[in-house]
């Protein structure tokens, strides 16, 4: 089983809902399961009906089950420092980068205000950490999830670029500085702001770029449900994926009608629209096909989540490698 699941899918179509159902099933094997919400969206409080924090919380006593809802502002807000103090640095010396290199580094989020950027940095601590065996992403809709797996190349480019702008300006800085006599007596440069280690930026971007394309320790998960435009989005999404290196473990077909009523025409003719679109998905996708029934009411707590993952584990993904 791989080490860390990605779902992914349109908004609205239960990407929380199989994400957090897929760690209950492997925490139920005894597997420490860390359930990680990226989604700006966060419901993974509403689906387990517990308290869940922007810090690791273990769900419920005796399980191996953890979950979070990261708060990207934390992680933003010491980019924020970081790359203004950096910037500055240059502009003190009159370099600015040229526009294309500037934007690269805007564009890779290590420049403040970029969700995916906190989320791509905290995910190298989770895999870091060695209380989870399993890491269970529930991603944001389709467009957010592309910049997030794009992320780790552009930023670790971005990061080599400014790393080597910054190593020229202060050899540059330390030259001027000795021919004009203003250097500091001990050679120590002002400490004071933030300093952004670009190296290690670098490192970590590439350690994710790695893992997200290794098949051995990574799978991505599209979820949908059964309708003609959910289909043609997952088509798109996983054309995307591929154009990322990044495995594929199969796809979730979610909230399907089963057992209609005999006595309701609407319902039966619901239920055979839903069987067509399944295998109409089963063809066009050609990926793994888990299929979950539409459940009564809202998906809340153990029991409904439990449901679920019996039909991700029994069929699909879960199922392809058994």
């Amino acid at each position: 089983m791989s080490e860390y699941v990605l779902y992914g899918g349109k908004g609205g179509v239960g990407k929380t809902t199989c994400a957090a159902a897929t760690a209950l099933g492997r925490a139920r094997t005894g597997t420490p399961t860390l359930v990680v919400s990226t989604d700006p969206a966060h419901s993974l409080s509403d689906v387990f009906d517990a308290p869940i924090g922007a810090e690791p919380t273990r769900v419920r006593e005796g399980l191996e089950l953890w979950a979070v809802e990261i708060d990207p502002e934390d992680r933003i807000g010491r980019y924020r420092g970081q790359i203004g103090a950096a910037l500055e640095d240059l502009e003190d010396l009159g370099i600015t980068l040229d526009g294309d290199d500037l934007d690269d580094v805007i564009e890779a989020g290590v420049a403040p205000g970029t969700d995916e950027a906190a989320a791509m940095d905290l995910f190298v601590d989770f895999m870091d950490d060695p209380r989870y065996e399993c890491i269970v992403f529930d991603t944001a809709p389709t467009g957010h999830t592309l910049r997030l797996l794009q992320l780790p190349d552009v930023m670790e480019s971005a990061a080599g670029k400014l790393l080597t702008v910054k190593s020229q300006v202060s050899s540059l800085a330390e030259s001027v500085r000795g021919f004009l006599g203003t250097g500091d007596d001990d050679g120590d440069a002002d400490d004071d702001g933030p300093d952004l280690d670009l190296g290690a930026v670098q490192e970590r971007m590439a350690r994710v770029g790695a893992t997200l394309r290794d098949p051995d320790r990574t799978e991505f998960r599209v979820v949908l449900v059964p309708e003609e435009m959910a289909i043609l989005e997952s088509e798109r999404l996983l054309s995307e994926l591929d154009a990322c290196d990044v495995p594929v473990g199969g796809a979730v077909v979610n909230r399907v009608l089963e057992d209609p009523s005999p006595d309701c025409e609407r319902c039966q003719s619901r239920h055979r629209r839903h069987r067509d679109r399944i295998e109409s998905a089963r063809e066009r996708l050609s990926q793994p096909l888990a299929v979950v029934p539409e459940l009564k009411g809202e998906v809340h707590g153990f029991d409904a989540i439990g449901a679920v993952a019996d039909h991700i584990e029994d069929t699909g993904a879960d199922s392809a490698d058994r």
